[in-house]
């Protein structure tokens, strides 16, 4: 017959040794930003089930308005459709972030996804509103406006009115003895006094 010895047995051999832990990272140690592509129309989707993985994700959303007949809606829509920003590490979540209800794939598409800059991500943050919106600047027709940087900064001009919801207005332009009519992003240019 067999003994149990009860010393042993109190300090028993774990079947499946475990590793020594990591040591701790920071939240922000080894995350960067990565632009993950969602499936057509399905920004909020990848999202929500980005953010209930524990994951940092961001959809920068703009306010739009549709007029249909002689009524105006106001919508949220997202500023880059079908991409938004997630923030991870590539070694440990990548395949947690491709394999999200959502989400269509990482970019590139690559074992080794390339970051973005956070600074991008900030610039994106700063044209926000307290609400996390972005929203056009309210241009009137005929405001004296500047173009405010590019390769035609600082001419004034006058705005005409804007061409897109995609934040795109025309602008005339004064030149010597010549007005030109140019499309520029709200961005890029300012009111003037």
């Amino acid at each position: 017959m067999y003994q149990i010895n009860k010393e042993v047995s109190r300090t028993s051999v774990h079947p499946y040794p475990l590793q020594p832990s990591p040591p701790s990272r920071t939240l922000e140690e080894g995350l960067k930003w990565y632009v993950v592509q969602s499936k057509p129309r399905e920004e909020e989707r990848a999202l929500y089930f980005l953010e209930r993985k524990n994951l940092q994700a961001y959809l920068p959303r703009i306010e739009v308005v549709n007029i249909r007949g002689c009524r105006s809606v106001i919508k949220q829509k997202p500023l880059f459709p079908s991409y938004l920003f997630c923030r991870f590490d590539p070694e440990e979540s990548l395949a947690h972030v491709r394999w999200t209800k959502g989400v269509a794939k990482t970019l590139p598409e690559s074992v080794s996804p390339i970051p973005i800059s956070e600074d991008i991500i900030a610039a994106i943050r700063a044209v926000e509103q307290e609400d996390g919106i972005i929203r056009k600047k309210p241009f009137k027709k005929n405001d004296r406006i500047r173009v405010a940087r590019g390769p035609m900064e600082h001419i004034l001009g006058i705005f005409d009115h804007w061409t897109s919801d995609q934040g795109r207005v025309r602008v005339l332009l004064n030149f010597i003895n010549y007005q030109a009519s140019v499309e520029l992003h709200h961005s890029f240019v300012e009111r003037v006094g």
